[in-house]
């Protein structure tokens, strides 16, 4: 089965995806960890929400697939394709109640200069 989706907007870059925060907790000392940084969280929600909606009804992944993801991205600015998908891979993840070590991810084009930059998604589960 196959179904495509468009996702608005330029997708977070990895590089961007974590900041470093310290954290203090009463008498302990404080320590460094990492945060998502809320945009990178706000994209992955609005993904997962189209991703979710554009789903086709009854669709549900089998043990062992391997699910083919067909990236176009049309960005406002160039950046490395492969650090563009994890953030968008995640959220697809999640949408589809999967683990992203299923997906088999292309890049199919890559556009930049354009005004309402966007991500052309297709999905193919190879079931017909």
């Amino acid at each position: 089965m196959r179904w495509a989706f468009e996702i608005p907007g330029q997708p977070p870059s990895v590089n961007r995806m974590y900041t470093q925060i310290i954290v203090r907790s009463g008498t302990a000392a404080p320590y460094r960890s990492v945060k998502k940084d809320s945009k990178v969280a706000a994209y992955q929600v609005g993904a997962t929400y189209i991703v979710k909606t554009s789903k086709p009804k009854g669709w549900t992944a089998t043990p062992g697939q391997q699910i083919r993801i067909y990236l176009d991205f049309q960005l406002k600015r160039d950046a490395d394709a492969d650090n563009l998908m994890k953030a968008l891979l995640d959220a697809i993840a999640v949408a589809l109640n999967v683990n992203d070590r299923m997906f088999l991810p292309c890049t199919r084009s890559k556009t930049i200069g354009n005004k309402d930059p966007k991500v052309i998604v297709e999905i193919d589960d190879g079931r017909d």
